[in-house]
């Protein structure tokens, strides 16, 4: 395939409410025209692509990122985000931060600004920043900032009421509620070959304040490498509960395995169940749950060729993806199989 751009977007891995599917699908689609319109412009790069798909995912409630996030244990939003671009691997991230209504904006300025190499008097330009911190940043570059309240929607704070008294009260179950592990992300590839990839969550319900998740950690909630040297290039973007995906430091190694094996759906199955689902790191663990969305792009006899896959081990995974050459995104609601995971080729 050549001169084609591609975008796909994930709204989270987990049990993905039946009630509100037509909602899922409805704003996957909208993701995917937003950013395919930047892709298809003059100078459209993937990472503003990218920023922009997951934009349009935070601003939406029905999502675990930006407004309508997931409360912490004292009833406040916090939030983690990241974004990387495959042409030089610059990095972006926010963690923990309260009060800015887009994290991924500011998390795509972090890249911006370190593109431009060491500040005055030999300072190294941060990746990650958080907090406190993080927020006044955003606001000296006048991202929106805005008070902690606003990013907060009713249902998450009927969600908070829920799972507060189910803590309160000691309610000892044989099956958990889902406390809401769910992550939104985004990968695409660009006119010139350029690769992104982000993240963007709310992070688990009833967290500690100051916990960050795999959405803020490099290696962990996204990674892209543009094709170097016969290398293909590759871009992933995970969801699940972070705390393992940072023990597994499982969306490297998949990028490493997408770059390194040829048998691609081989990867991807050993990625998710040597790399996460057997991994020693993960004992403790009784459930395992991990989605990644996944880009490839290799150079063979002159022509590109991009594959695009997605597995989970979760029930199920919501996924819309688009490419120029489709009139609309393909959206789907991926439900689990026999092996828990679900691998795609475009």
């Amino acid at each position: 395939m050549t001169d084609s751009v591609f975008i796909a977007v994930h709204i989270g891995a987990g049990n993905l409410s039946k009630t509100k599917e037509p909602a899922y699908r409805a704003l996957c689609a909208k993701a995917c025209k937003a950013g395919m319109e930047i892709l298809k412009s003059e100078n459209g790069s993937a990472i503003d692509a990218v920023a922009m798909a997951i934009k349009i995912l935070e601003d939406d409630p029905i999502t675990n990122a930006g407004y309508g996030s997931n409360l912490t244990i004292k009833g406040t939003v916090e939030c983690d985000a990241s974004i990387m671009e495959g042409a030089r691997g610059t990095f972006g991230a926010v963690g923990a931060v309260s009060g800015i209504k887009n994290p991924i904006m500011t998390a795509k300025q972090l890249v911006f600004e370190g593109k431009d190499g060491l500040l005055p008097l030999g300072r190294v330009p941060p990746m990650l920043l958080v907090g406190q911190g993080a927020k006044e940043w955003a606001k000296a570059r006048n991202n929106t900032t805005v008070e902690n309240e606003e990013l907060i929607e009713q249902s998450s704070l009927a969600t908070f009421a829920e799972h507060m008294s189910r803590l309160i009260e000691y309610q000892e179950q044989t099956k958990q509620p889902d406390l809401g592990h769910d992550t939104v992300g985004a990968v695409c590839i660009d006119q010139t070959g350029n690769i992104a990839a982000g993240v963007s969550s709310g992070g688990i319900s009833l967290k500690f304040p100051g916990r960050v998740g795999e959405a803020a950690m490099y290696g962990c909630g996204c990674w892209a490498q543009n094709e170097r040297n016969g290398i293909p290039g590759v871009a992933c973007s995970t969801t699940g509960t972070g705390e393992q995906i940072m023990r597994t430091m499982l969306t490297y190694k998949c990028a490493s395995r997408l770059q390194t094996d040829d048998d691609i759906q081989k990867a991807v199955s050993d990625c998710l169940k040597n790399d996460f689902l057997d991994s020693p790191f993960l004992d403790i663990y009784d459930t395992k749950s991990v989605g990644i969305i996944m880009l490839r792009v290799q150079t063979l006899e002159n022509d590109k060729r991009l594959e695009f896959w997605y597995g989970h081990t979760t029930e199920d995974m919501g996924v819309g993806y688009m490419s120029s050459t489709y009139s609309k995104p393909k959206v789907t609601r991926i439900k689990s199989t026999h092996d828990n995971t679900l691998i795609d080729l475009y």
